[in-house]
């Protein structure tokens, strides 16, 4: 074990917001917790913390190019340290995804990244819980759709209960159908989705589909979420525009 210096455990709160690419972590931690860490300072932290045990790694290959990047996450140990800090275990993402998952984890990651950053700026709070912490509130047996996330946003004079799906066009569109109509009358879902064409055949198909709550459903682009942050306009199925109602944020 090591002695964690308050730079230790900003990284270790980083993490929390789920599996990073090193240039990920440093944006954060440069951009949203203020901390002046060079690359060199940050990927000497990292292997410490890797070695005593407090960071997960692992070297993933590129898609379309030669060579490889790695991977940080929590382990279960730094995520008890968190916990003693008065971190919710219920908003930390723990562990290595598997290859096939990376890069979908990464991008769920990103938004969580953008929401924690936007809310520093606009002076709001956020909690938020994933899949994995959903998928145990859920009854016996069922098999009712997870989202990727859950969040809620602490305004000063409401809350913001939604919904987050992070799209990246794996799931052919008669089974993604299905897992929105199924989440459409709870909290409002918003679909995040890597393409154009995804995004307007996915929506066109739940335009066509019978369900209540068509209203409650809004699509927009990852690049477009990762630029406007919470304040991205999102398309309903039946091509109304809608935002986030954070006007007293």
């Amino acid at each position: 074990m090591v002695n964690l210096t308050s730079r230790d455990i900003d990284i270790l709160k980083a993490l929390a917001l789920g599996v990073s690419t090193f240039k990920m972590l440093l944006r954060l931690l440069t951009k949203a917790f203020e901390c002046d860490i060079s690359e060199t300072a940050l990927l000497r932290r990292l292997s410490i913390l890797h070695r005593a045990g407090y960071i997960a790694r692992r070297k993933e290959s590129y898609r379309k190019r030669h060579g490889n990047f790695s991977i940080y996450a929590l382990t279960r140990i730094s995520a008890d340290v968190l916990a003693e800090l008065g971190c919710p275990k219920e908003s930390m993402r723990v562990g290595l995804p598997t290859t096939f998952f990376v890069r979908h984890e990464l991008n769920v990651t990103a938004v969580l990244h953008v929401i924690h950053t936007a809310t520093i700026r606009d002076h709001y709070k956020y909690s938020f819980t994933d899949s994995n912490v959903l998928k145990q509130y859920r009854k016996k047996r069922s098999r009712a759709p997870i989202p990727d996330l859950n969040v809620i946003l602490q305004l000063r004079n409401g809350i913001i209960n939604m919904n987050i799906e992070v799209d990246l066009g794996k799931v052919v569109i008669t089974k993604m159908v299905r897992r929105i109509t199924e989440q459409a009358s709870r909290e409002p879902l918003l679909i995040m989705c890597n393409n154009e064409t995804r995004l307007t055949s996915l929506r066109d198909a739940c335009s066509k589909a019978y369900f209540s709550g068509k209203g409650n459903v809004g699509f927009t682009l990852l690049e477009d979420f990762f630029r406007n942050d919470l304040h991205t306009r999102y398309i309903t199925p039946t091509t109304d525009t809608v935002y986030l109602k954070l006007d007293d944020a």
